[in-house]
């Protein structure tokens, strides 16, 4: 046994006490930003389909709770669209046919905890949908909060079309890559 490697594993094993494995970093296929191109039509997937969900959801609900249904609707939404990039192997739908991937810092996929944190910004304006059934105080805070969204959603979109991570990948310590070609020509 070498003195200088006494008690160590190699770099390839891991185990109690030593640091879990590191993914390979995803190598993107046309540069390290995907195009705003794409993942515009992802986004726009992946809320067409969230959407679809949370109408036919508050139609659904809406025979059973009557007044309630467009809140329990979008609780649904709040957490369809919170948990979306895990959906598909670390992807949502969206990335998936763009051919897109949102990994961790190490490279890895993200965890639905990381999903959470990347799109709490996206979801501020369906937290008011879900406020505005109390009265007097979720009026207030209903727009309040649509208007927020609005506003973070603007800027999300600004630092996106700049190359800059949005506010969600910073809060999640994730960013989107390209990874395969995507299923629809763009």
């Amino acid at each position: 046994m070498d003195p200088q490697n006494q008690g160590t594993r190699p770099e390839t094993q891991a185990g109690p006490g030593y640091p879990p494995p590191v993914y390979a970093q995803a190598q993107p296929v046309a540069g390290t930003q995907p195009d705003l191109v794409k993942r515009a039509i992802a986004g726009v997937i992946d809320f067409a389909i969230i959407a679809v969900a949370g109408m036919v959801v508050s139609f659904a609900l809406a025979i059973v709770f009557r007044g309630l249904a467009a809140a329990l609707a979008s609780v649904v939404v709040l957490g369809a669209l919170l948990i979306r990039d895990v959906a598909f192997q670390g992807r949502s739908f969206g990335k998936k046919t763009m051919g897109l991937n949102v990994l961790n810092a190490s490279g890895g996929p993200i965890t639905p905890e990381q999903s959470i944190r990347r799109n709490a910004t996206l979801a501020i304006g369906i937290v008011g949908s879900i406020v505005a059934i109390v009265p007097i105080l979720g009026w207030i805070a209903a727009p309040l909060l649509w208007l927020a969204g609005g506003l973070v959603g603007l800027y999300e979109i600004y630092l996106v079309a700049t190359g800059k991570p949005r506010l969600g990948d910073q809060l999640a310590g994730t960013h989107v890559v390209v990874e395969g070609q995507p299923a629809i020509a763009v």
